[in-house]
């Protein structure tokens, strides 16, 4: 779409690479893509974890999207380097659902703890996205995640 100056969507991966190259630090999206169930066998991951190793930016998001892996989507996102706090909960929320049953690696609290995490990860050299995951806190959203 770029190429011809069409109207076009994006992916997570493609808005934070443009967000990053537009100077944004911070970006919101409903979930990120990760590990597809199966992806042990398959590999099918989405180019969206990839993205967030190579821009500094806050992704801000509800949390992975609920038809993924999501234990394999955090373990790939700690190999990867990329730091990944649930915002105002102990619990990583699941898209539709404040608690998909996985811990967050970290908690932040404000929007002060937020800026200083990533602060101090930019003060560090870290390249990588930090994705704070806020939890969708309406309860249709349970009756959701279970169909899922």
């Amino acid at each position: 779409a770029m190429a011809t100056r069409a109207h076009g969507a994006t992916t997570v991966a493609a808005t934070a690479r443009l967000a990053h190259l537009a100077g944004l630090e911070v970006f919101v999206t409903g979930g990120v893509g990760g590990v597809h169930r199966g992806g042990e066998s398959s590999m099918d991951v989405s180019a969206d974890l990839l993205e967030l190793t190579r821009v500094p930016l806050v992704v801000v998001c509800a949390g992975v999207k609920s038809i993924l892996d999501i234990g394999r989507t955090l373990e790939y996102l700690e190999t990867a380097g990329v730091p990944v706090a649930a915002y105002g909960t102990d619990a990583f929320p699941a898209f539709f659902s404040p608690d998909s049953g996985h811990k967050a690696p970290a908690r932040l609290d404000s929007p002060t703890q937020v800026a200083e995490h990533f602060l101090a990860a930019r003060s560090l050299g870290l390249s990588a996205s930090t994705l704070l995951c806020v939890p969708n806190p309406s309860p249709a959203g349970e009756a959701v995640e279970s169909a899922v």
